[in-house]
């Protein structure tokens, strides 16, 4: 592999500052917060499981404790050879004092993904209800390895509406 210093292809964002968190958001952070990590990794329990949803969600979350500075790494669609060099990025951000959320694909159809969450400090499931089969989610924590999980963060099944305007973004999409 050859050294590249150019920032990461995935784009990257800062919580907003004034946002106030829901109860529910704050408790999920702070019950994370007590694994004292600074690499977090949302894996999805399935292909199409909102784990984008669930990262900005921790974002929001954490947006009132601007210390050390959080940032979000949207990972879904890396490459098999992409993702040691986002594992690098990573680890330089979190040692200039950054906690870094990174998303990725389903392990089950995105194995390339594996190395981010193998990397990370802990780990978030994504599980949509009515959606996630417990043999997808069994699966996903085996290639991980259960105990690098913090817990998991579940979503209501989408709407038709919400799947069909999702489907529409996608087709947009270049």
């Amino acid at each position: 592999m050859s050294a590249d210093s150019s920032p990461p292809s995935a784009p990257e964002e800062t919580p907003p500052a004034s946002a106030v968190p829901s109860a529910e958001l704050s408790r999920l952070w702070f019950a994370l917060d007590r694994r004292a990590w600074t690499f977090l990794t949302v894996v999805p329990a399935h292909p199409g499981a909102p784990a984008l949803d669930a990262a900005q969600a921790l974002m929001e979350a954490g947006s009132p404790y601007p210390e050390p500075p959080l940032r979000l790494v949207d990972a879904t669609g890396i490459e098999p050879a992409g993702a040691p060099r986002l594992v690098q990025e990573v680890r330089r951000r979190v040692e200039q004092g950054e906690r870094v959320i990174v998303v990725i694909d389903s392990l089950l159809t995105h194995p390339a993904s594996l190395p981010l969450a193998l990397a990370a400090d802990t780990a978030l499931l994504c599980i949509t209800l009515g959606e996630t089969d417990f043999g997808s989610a069994e699966k996903t924590l085996r290639l991980v390895g259960a105990d690098r999980f913090a817990g998991s963060v579940t979503f209501p099944r989408p709407s038709k509406k919400q799947r069909r305007a999702d489907s529409d973004k996608k087709k947009k999409k270049p």
